[in-house]
């Protein structure tokens, strides 16, 4: 249901039904209107807010941004619910997959020990309706989770470490998350419709467990004019 909802308000907005600089209604008046939940209204107004395609803020209400089709903007402030939107609105499709050791270079670039035994999925990642992928993902799986990768497969809408929780009971308790500057290599370059050298984001997140053990390290290569992270800095009380 969530998903028809996002999609019905993506259409209102290219058709300028609501034109940018606009407020959509309310969470209230859409509950009415579509006669469902809260937390479905909440759901379809992440989808949109994951595009790039409006803003929230309180007292002000929900904001109509941009158009369909401009650059993908997920705003984040470190919560793994963003990560779930990102992962349902960004698909993922699988390249290979892979046992490694990582060398020295590899456990470097990865922070992770050398020697250090994983499960490597590498896939795409791409929106709806845009003719080149968002980015380029490496996923080292711990080696104990391996049948997830059939199970990405089966569903490419669902983040790992959410199969993971899913299938093993193995929780995520937070997501440590390294972003630097870099270029696309030639490995990528056809695969994500990027020159060699273009300027691009790695994007290094850590998932770890209540004993801070990691369980899935990704590392992603968004080309420019991609994808962009907003941080929010509250200031402590």
């Amino acid at each position: 249901m969530y998903q028809q909802i996002a999609e019905e308000l993506i259409q209102q907005i290219r058709a300028g039904e609501r034109p940018v600089g606009s407020l959509l209604p309310t969470e209230l008046a859409l509950m009415a209107s579509y006669r469902t939940s809260r937390n479905t209204v909440r759901m379809a107004l992440q989808q949109l807010q994951a595009r790039g395609l409006i803003s929230r803020r309180r007292n002000r209400g929900t904001m109509v941004e941009a158009l369909p089709g401009g650059v993908a903007t997920f705003t984040q402030s470190l919560s793994f619910d963003n990560l779930v939107t990102l992962a349902s609105t960004a698909q993922r499709t699988m390249l290979d997959s892979a046992d490694v050791v990582l060398d020295t270079a590899a456990a470097k670039a990865l922070q992770c020990q050398p020697g250090s035994r994983w499960c490597r999925l590498s896939m795409l990642r791409s929106v709806a309706g845009k003719a080149k992928p968002l980015g380029w993902t490496d996923a080292y799986i711990d080696p104990h989770y391996r049948q997830v990768i059939a199970l990405a497969e089966q569903q490419p809408a669902k983040l790992l470490a959410d199969l993971i929780e899913t299938e093993f009971g193995r929780r995520i308790e937070c997501v440590e998350q390294t972003v630097s500057c870099c270029s696309v290599d030639e490995d990528m370059a056809q695969p994500l419709g990027a020159a060699r050298g273009t300027p691009a984001l790695r994007v290094l997140r850590h998932y770890r467990d209540a004993a801070r053990a990691v369980v899935i390290v990704t590392s992603t290569l968004y080309p420019e004019n991609r994808y962009s992270i907003v941080s929010v800095l509250a200031r402590n009380a």
